[in-house]
């Protein structure tokens, strides 16, 4: 009997696995994933200003004009004597050199500087078998080992830990590569995975759980259940009879 249910098991599992391969076959939102080492060693893109960004705007000799706003989610912030300025996309030397010469119409010698106090998109994200899903601010080195332990780990006994995956946008294309967890947890050599502004980590469920996922959903949700088993005869008088059983248990 028992030989049986894991046979029945381990075709449902295989099943899962066809029908799994054939869905992401049919995606085309992510490029290949690319080698890891390789995308661990991209360089950081330039700063770049963006809406929620909170910015400092000072004045040498004009304490009046100081401002400290958030950028609008249009991208523009308003300033005193200006009124709008575009911010969306420009680096911080960018927009000191912008306010330079806007200013320089209404003031003789307009001295001032540009303070980023925070980057709405100095965050990833942590999704999937993990304990607290969500952003985790980056205001500084940070590897993919210290984001899913900023959010409390992986879930036991559901994580995969040996396929997490790390999603990145570049040009407008999604990049993807797969980094090893539990090696390193366990004590093992490893190297440390830096990420990056906006990079996305999936901790993915294991594929045993994901196929007892896809019976239950699919399987146990979708087909009537009953106490009664069905025989078909497969011979002469009804030898070697088949039974379907969908008892409830």
């Amino acid at each position: 009997m028992l030989s049986d249910k894991c046979d029945r098991k381990a075709v449902l599992f295989l099943f899962f696995l066809l029908f799994l391969g054939s869905c992401l076959a049919g995606c085309s939102f992510m490029e290949p994933a690319r080698d890891t080492a390789a995308m661990a060693a991209q360089p950081v893109p330039a700063l770049t200003l963006s809406a929620g960004d909170v910015l400092d705007v000072k004045f040498f000799y004009l304490p009046e004009l100081d401002e400290s706003q958030i950028v609008r989610p249009d991208g523009f912030m308003t300033l005193q004597l200006i009124g709008d300025i575009s911010v969306q996309g420009k680096t911080p030397a960018e927009l000191h050199r912008e306010l330079l010469k806007r200013y320089a119409t209404h003031l003789k010698n307009p001295n001032l500087t540009i303070m980023v106090r925070r980057m709405n998109d100095s965050r990833v994200w942590v999704a999937g078998e993990v304990k607290r899903p969500g952003p985790v601010q980056m205001p500084g080195r940070l590897t993919v080992l210290e984001a899913v332990m900023d959010v409390g780990g992986g879930t036991r006994p559901t994580a995969d830990l040996k396929n997490v995956l790390v999603v990145r946008q570049r040009e407008g294309r999604n990049y993807g590569c797969l980094v090893n967890l539990r090696d390193v947890l366990k004590g093992k050599e490893g190297h440390s995975f830096l990420l990056q502004p906006r990079d996305v980590v999936y901790v993915p469920p294991t594929f045993i759980t994901k196929a007892d996922d896809w019976v239950d959903q699919y399987l146990n949700k979708l087909v009537p259940q009953s106490r009664s088993v069905f025989l078909y005869p497969i011979g002469p008088g009804g030898a070697g009879q088949v039974g379907i059983d969908t008892t409830n248990r």
